[in-house]
């Protein structure tokens, strides 16, 4: 008879999850960002520089920002995704592999 080897935790699923859990507390943060210099320069009440261009410049930063708000509420998805592919246990073997690729990050 064969012993089998019990399967132990998934280390690259533990970091995922641990990813997804930082994400989660960044996600309002990272969408706040150019929020301040959009509204600084070209918008209604701009402060720092008005006129034709400040308004196409304006325009451009809202652009952005409003294209790198869909990828960050993208961020958790796609994290939740690769936890839910990911068995949560694996042999030692493969759990010994996946810390080695790891520690490079």
């Amino acid at each position: 008879m064969t012993g089998a080897k019990p399967k132990v935790d998934n280390p690259y699923r533990a970091r995922l999850v641990a990813l997804k859990h930082e994400l989660t507390l960044e996600v309002d943060d990272l969408k706040k960002l150019l929020k301040k210099p959009a509204a600084d320069v070209g918008g209604k009440h701009a402060p720092s520089w008005v006129g034709k261009n400040a308004r196409k410049w304006h325009a451009d930063v809202e652009g952005h920002r409003t294209h790198l708000q869909k990828l960050v509420s993208e961020l958790v998805p796609a994290v939740q995704a690769e936890i839910d592919r990911a068995p949560e246990k694996v042999s030692p073997e493969e759990a010994k592999m996946m810390r080695m690729d790891l520690q490079d990050y």
